[in-house]
């Protein structure tokens, strides 16, 4: 409570002697939390981001969503910050994720959107701006496979030949990977973190 008492007293700075709701918006696989703000007379609702700054850097977050917004991608806008505290207040993309809205009558539409915005993300590629997805990381992405899908969810224990085969699956996929020129990735770009927007596809949780 103490946190949401310091994001609400944030917010009445910027909004001073207006009514300020907010309500839970949702959180996801880290310490951050989003609120949905409405302000007495603004037209539009706000999503307020609270990263406890002991536990999360808002920087990344701040820097990628110019990164991307400037792309073209549809990406929330950072409208005011304070870093030290750890909050973040940004344009609101909705509430309607493709997780909701997708079935065989929008299907092509969405996705169309989405590749739209993954391509507008990694034309503006550049070196040495973001962190390389090199090898050593690629690996760690994929031992999620057999780590937690395989062993955590399943249930299923690889024996010493089975083991050998994906350890060769991988270094062979990492070699193709790695011969391929090299863009800006969105780690998460699935339909939990994608809104249908009036203007494409929202993309979220890119930092």
């Amino acid at each position: 409570m103490e946190r949401l008492a310091q994001l609400k007293h944030w917010l009445g700075t910027r909004y001073p002697g207006r009514q300020i709701d907010l309500a839970p918006a949702s959180a996801d696989a880290s310490f951050r939390r989003y609120f949905r703000v409405h302000v007495e007379g603004e037209p539009a609702s706000l999503i307020a981001m609270d990263a406890p700054p002991e536990k999360e850097d808002t920087a990344p977050f701040i820097r990628i969503a110019k990164l991307f917004g400037d792309s073209g991608a549809q990406v929330p806008t950072v409208l005011d910050a304070d870093t030290e505290a750890g909050f973040l207040l940004l344009t609101d993309l909705g509430d309607t994720t493709y997780l909701s809205a997708l079935d065989a009558d929008s299907a092509h539409a969405l996705y169309a959107d989405a590749l739209g915005a993954l391509i507008c993300i990694q034309k503006a590629s550049a070196p040495d701006v973001l962190p390389d997805y090199d090898r050593e990381r690629l690996l760690a992405e994929m031992q999620l496979f057999p780590d937690w899908y395989l062993a955590r969810h399943k249930h299923i224990t690889l024996d010493d030949t089975e083991r050998k085969t994906l350890d060769t699956v991988f270094e062979r996929l990492l070699d193709v990977h790695l011969a391929e020129p090299k863009v800006f990735v969105h780690r998460d770009f699935h339909s939990r973190n994608l809104m249908v927007t009036e203007h494409g596809a929202g993309v979220l949780d890119f930092q």
